[in-house]
């Protein structure tokens, strides 16, 4: 369960955190996150007491198969010098923002995407339309970015971050949010 995680991230892929020891104080202060430790040699946090209001859970933790509140834990990657692609193995290729189909060969064009960034343009096999990564639609299970909010331990669809959340990750960075379920 370690490798599932809720991933949110700002939707413009370019965004930058500008202070990530703000942010943190801040999500402590909404009660996300609760104290510090080390995860494998990384900064990780506990819940923090309004993290089950903050980040709604589907199921009663007590059903086969669910997320237990009380084993997850976040973390902050932070800023990156370039977008970085955020999916892992359950990710379904983006669809087209011009006729909304899934792009046919975006494994290889994720590839590509990786080694020319802001140059590249995705094309979709279906239309011909030509689309900088921010225009693409990950659905619920990928993303591009600089940086990340990740809620370690949520099983895939079993959780999502509250419209409180999210609200508050918008008025605290400047920028829109949305968010993705990982699954190794």
């Amino acid at each position: 369960m370690a490798d599932n995680k809720l991933v949110l991230h700002p939707v413009n892929p370019r965004a930058i955190l500008q202070d990530p020891a703000q942010l943190l104080d801040s999500l402590r202060g909404i009660g996300l996150i609760g104290a510090g430790f080390s995860h494998f040699g990384e900064l990780h946090y506990k819940a923090g007491p309004r993290f089950t209001e903050l980040v709604v859970f589907r199921e009663a933790p007590a059903a086969p198969g669910s997320t237990d509140p009380a084993l997850c834990h976040v973390s902050l990657l932070e800023t990156t010098t370039d977008p970085a692609f955020l999916g892992a193995a359950n990710a379904q290729p983006p669809l087209c923002p011009g006729c909304q189909r899934p792009l046919a060969d975006w494994k290889a064009q994720l590839l590509t995407w990786q080694a020319e960034k802001q140059r590249y343009l995705w094309v979709c096999q279906k239309c011909g339309g030509k689309s900088p990564v921010e225009r693409l639609d990950w659905g619920l299970t990928g993303g591009i970015a600089r940086y990340s909010l990740d809620v370690w331990g949520v099983l895939e669809n079993q959780a999502v971050p509250s419209e409180e959340l999210l609200g508050f990750l918008q008025q605290e960075t400047f920028e829109a949010w949305r968010y993705f379920c990982y699954r190794f």
